[in-house]
């Protein structure tokens, strides 16, 4: 199932969670704020999920810089023509002149072509919304017009706005967001989701060539993928899917472990339709060599590259508050918590087992069930199945990460 992570306002989720509620092939999680400047810190606390949807473009602006740390889809509702319009028809319907409106719109040339459209000039009072707008200049748009007595009611796109504007006791309605619109952003927001998993789940292989890989490097390298080594003809292959070598490369353990092979030793990544698709793709990939540097070719052949890229830094400080409060919570060292979090983000929310757990952090199966029982108590996993053994024992439960985003 997918989860689609919301970010709005109170009114806006409600309304969305009705129409999502008509829908069972996805989950939806609400992160609701009273200010649309509230968004940044909103994505920071979302718990992994599918694709993340904005309630419209300016939580969505003031939340750019955040949105670069994530690895998933990012869509918002998009106020267009047809809301606008709707809502100037509410306001006349309510008894309103058009001529004694103010009205704050975030696109100013949608705005005149409805005007020319209606053959309607726009003499009415606008502001034209910027780029991650804050709300108090538009709030003393809308005071100031309707207190000059030449405005009789305030049409806003902010719903912070709105709420101030109610309570002060002004006329004002909000533009409307049309449950067309919603549903239209959720297919989107599904598809893209969508999307991506179907990505992900493509077969890919690494390549490992050259003479001066040591035995413990292999090894070490099949524990960050979470697969076994098979020799081939032009070297030693890995098979894994694209999201896990994607989640991989871009972690701090890879490129330590990448950062210490031997100039002469290359590798490279490919994905394909089939096994061996894949690997030829790798094996081309192999072909561009560059010291300390990697390309990776995709389904299409399309080569993508050189890696690693330089990134600002991913590790977390073991001091850091996030991380240590979550550490107390759970009754763990804040060492255990930090290795925790960094194999969650090679996990790229797949499911695990508690040997696999316990394979990374080199600690006893037993060690490693008493700290996910710890995790699962405080609400940072979900146990979602079980996988069966083909041997006599009981199955082994099938567990999935809901740690939030450590803030940098």
């Amino acid at each position: 199932m997918i989860t689609i992570a919301l970010i709005g306002s109170t009114s806006f989720c409600q309304k969305v969670r009705a129409l999502a509620a008509l829908d069972s092939s996805y989950h939806l999680e609400c992160y609701e704020y009273k200010d649309p400047a509230e968004a940044p810190q909103l994505v920071k606390t979302i718990e992994r999920c599918d694709v993340l949807m904005f309630s419209g473009s300016l939580p969505y602006d003031f939340s750019k810089q955040q949105l670069e740390q994530l690895q998933i889809p990012v869509v918002y509702l998009r106020q267009d023509v047809q809301a606008l319009a709707i809502t100037l028809l509410k306001a006349v319907q309510l008894g309103y002149s058009l001529m004694r409106v103010s009205l704050d719109y975030r696109h100013e040339e949608e705005w005149q072509s409805l005007c020319n459209d209606l053959h309607h000039p726009p003499t009415m009072q606008t502001f034209c919304l910027q780029s991650a707008q804050p709300s108090q200049p538009v709030l003393a748009f809308h005071r100031k017009a309707l207190d000059s007595g030449q405005i009789d009611l305030a049409i806003t796109s902010i719903h912070a706005v709105y709420d101030q504007l109610c309570e002060e006791g002004y006329p004002v309605i909000r533009i409307i967001d049309t449950d067309n619109d919603i549903l239209h952003t959720l297919a989107k927001a599904k598809e893209q989701a969508l999307l991506v998993k179907a990505e992900a789940a493509q077969i890919a292989v690494g390549l490992i060539r050259g003479q001066h890989c040591s035995q413990e490097e292999l090894a070490e390298f099949a524990q960050l993928m979470g697969a076994t080594l098979t020799k081939r003809e032009h070297g030693i292959a890995i098979y894994s899917t694209v999201g896990k070598v994607k989640s991989v490369i871009a972690h701090p353990l890879f490129k330590k472990w990448h950062n210490a092979l031997h100039e002469d030793v290359r590798i490279a990544f490919g994905s394909g339709r089939s096994m061996e698709t894949a690997y030829n793709n790798a094996l081309v990939a192999s072909s561009f060599p560059q010291t300390k540097k990697f390309y990776f070719m995709d389904a299409k052949q399309t080569l993508h590259g050189p890696y690693p890229i330089v990134e600002q830094q991913l590790t977390h400080s073991i001091e850091h508050p996030q991380l240590v409060t979550i550490a107390q919570r759970v009754h763990l060292s804040t060492q255990n918590m930090s290795r925790i979090f960094a194999y969650a983000a090679l996990q790229h929310n797949e499911p695990f087992t508690a040997a696999q757990l316990a394979q990374f952090l080199q600690v006893t199966r037993r060690t490693a069930e008493r700290m996910l029982k710890k995790l699962h108590d405080a609400n940072y996993i979900t146990i979602i199945g079980e996988q069966s053994v083909h041997r006599k024992g009981r199955p082994s439960a099938l567990y999935r990460f809901k740690l939030p985003t450590l803030t940098k």
